[in-house]
């Protein structure tokens, strides 16, 4: 008889240095956890910084240019810096160091940081002002010394009725020459760029005086419009034949303050209308379509008109979007994507607002208009 050898287990001994090594692998996936955890919640308070930083810059009616350098400057602050900088009581300790990063990067034109800061920081007293004189601009004032076809960034430290003291860290030397002809560049949100003539009167290494001789032009952003009458050609956009590939999912679209109140108001006059068993009117007697008119004014943002006899000036409230067509006498003509609205001051006059005119159409507009003795906007 053959006897199989028997098997014999043996268990390998259990060391304590086993122990040690769990331990370890147990403290490196919480260690690895943990970390994975507070990148995940710094990332997204970046992205909340950033968000709670463009809305407000929004709210100030900044335009995407203007967002696309504030991104820029956000990016190159620390993370403590980002969440200081949000708070309302420390606008001077943003607009210090929007200040210091403008000094130190020469990717934006001067006029478009000066521009900026009026956005960012003027009062909403301030926001509408014209300027008039050196009593229209303020202590603290960030402004562009213009000379020799260069733009460096300034402000204001002291006025007096007819001098500035202006800060002259940044400044070139070759600029600080006493008796040098220059101009500052100002900006207001609502009326555009100024330019103060001047010379530069007295300098040192830290600022420099500047002589205003009294004379202020206009320049840049401003808009200006015709009250001459033009015909325009206004249709619903997207046209029939692309409607169906252009339509959004009504039931996706987000709501707005406009689409809100447009909702209110219908389901009011349908209240008002079943009380008073008045159920013809829940008919929409007129539907979105073409008509022509003639403007009231045109501007390089937006068109005043009335109604031609005949359309009722319901219709703007079944059609998003228009299309307005125009031409000027021996100039281009322009085709434009609009948004339609009322007035507030005149119950017959509504607005076509354009929502696709790119900068490049924009100026073209505002040089035709300009042309033909165009004015200070005026659209409401």
């Amino acid at each position: 008889m053959i006897f199989m050898a028997q098997v014999v287990w043996i268990f390998p001994k259990f060391d304590s240095i086993y122990i040690f090594y769990i331990v370890l692998m147990g403290l490196a996936a919480f260690i690895y956890i943990k970390i994975m955890n507070y990148l995940h919640h710094k990332q997204a308070n970046v992205v909340n910084h950033w968000v709670e930083f463009q809305r407000y810059a929004i709210a100030r009616k900044c335009n995407q240019v203007e967002l696309n350098i504030l991104h820029s400057f956000y990016d190159d602050l620390n993370a403590e810096e980002r969440e200081v900088y949000l708070l309302p009581e420390n606008r001077n300790k943003l607009k210090n160091a929007l200040y210091r990063y403008f000094l130190k990067s020469n990717a934006n034109t001067t006029e478009k940081e000066v521009n900026l800061f009026d956005k960012l920081f003027r009062s909403g007293v301030e926001f509408k002002k014209e300027i008039l004189s050196l009593n229209d601009l303020t202590v603290g004032e960030v402004g562009a010394l213009e000379a020799d076809g260069r733009e460096e960034l300034t402000y204001v430290m002291q006025k007096t009725a007819d001098e500035l003291l202006l800060s002259a860290k940044g400044i070139s030397k070759d600029l600080l020459v006493p008796g040098k002809e220059a101009k500052l560049y100002v900006f207001r949100p609502s009326s555009g760029g100024y330019l103060l003539d001047g010379s530069v009167l007295r300098t040192n290494e830290s600022g420099l005086i500047f002589h205003f001789n009294g004379k202020i032009e206009r320049k840049g952003e401003s808009h200006l419009m015709l009250t001459d009458k033009i015909s325009i050609t206004v249709s619903p956009w997207p046209p029939p034949e692309q409607k169906k590939d252009l339509e959004l999912d009504k039931n996706k679209l987000l709501l707005s303050e406009e689409n809100i109140d447009k909702q209110l108001e219908v389901l009011k006059r349908i209240a008002k209308d079943q009380k008073e068993n008045n159920e013809k009117r829940f008919d929409i007697k007129e539907t979105a379509k073409p008509f022509i008119t003639l403007s009231e004014r045109l501007s390089d943002r937006g068109i005043l008109f009335t109604f031609p006899s005949g359309i009722s000036s319901e219709i703007w409230k079944h059609q998003d979007l228009w299309e307005v067509i125009f031409s000027f006498e021996k100039g281009p003509e322009f085709r434009i994507r609009s948004k339609m609205m009322p007035t507030k001051q005149k119950s017959d006059l509504y607005l076509l607002r354009y929502v696709d005119a790119d900068e490049e159409m924009r100026k073209s507009l505002y040089e035709e208009i300009r042309k033909r003795g165009g004015v200070r906007e005026v659209l409401t």
